[in-house]
């Protein structure tokens, strides 16, 4: 009897730790949306903007140890802004990859608590669609940072990260064309700290793992 409760427990162990053992790999899709509305006044009159970001995202995770797990994630984004002044109205792609750490720690059954490092990299473009408005900025993002979430690990194969809390260090560099003014280029640099909420809290962000 006490070896068969042995074996029992050691078989609903490994059924909530399979998906963070070494050696296993996870291919991750993410996505995110975002709709916001802004009411402004401005000299001419009241201006609505309403603004619908994208990301969608493909990584590659490998379980270097139990519970640890080092990733690289390919990102691309589209952010679509519109406005009641069409002079305002402009669309920004953009790519990136970031390079993550993470370590998973248990707390019910296949729940799980994340937290990590992660490095990252991002070119954007924004074009207005007046070209007698400034039609061009181009931004790079460098950046370093910590992140935490949830993870649950449905089966041996799949499952679900939502990224709750980041903390970020960045630096930005952004160079402007003005479409008035052919060949007039404005250059900034720009440095940044932030602390906020991110993914399922405000803007329906998760990623789907597949694990062999």
């Amino acid at each position: 009897m006490k070896k068969t409760l042995l074996t029992l427990i050691s078989v609903l162990a490994a059924s909530y730790t399979f998906g963070q053992t070494q050696g296993t790999s996870a291919v991750g899709l993410g996505v995110a949306f975002n709709n916001a509305k802004n009411d402004s006044q401005t000299p001419t009159g009241a201006v609505t903007q309403q603004v619908k970001n994208q990301l969608y995202s493909i990584g590659y995770g490998y379980f270097f140890r139990d519970n640890q797990k080092l990733g690289l994630d390919l990102i691309y984004s589209r952010n679509e802004s519109t406005s009641t002044s069409t002079t305002l109205n402009n669309t920004t792609n953009g790519y990136g990859a970031n390079l993550h750490y993470q370590r998973y720690y248990p707390l019910v059954g296949k729940l799980y608590a994340y937290a990590g490092g992660n490095l990252g990299y991002s070119l954007a473009k924004l074009t207005y669609d007046d070209p007698n408005n400034l039609n061009e900025v181009r931004n790079e993002n460098y950046s370093i940072g910590a992140h935490g979430g949830l993870a649950w690990f449905i089966s041996r194969r799949w499952a679900l990260e939502a990224n709750l809390l980041s903390l970020n260090a960045g630096y930005k560099q952004v160079d402007q064309t003005d479409g008035a003014t052919p060949g007039s280029i404005y250059k900034s640099r720009q440095t940044s700290f932030n602390l906020e909420t991110d993914g399922v809290i405000n803007n329906l962000g998760f990623k789907v793992y597949l694990m062999f």
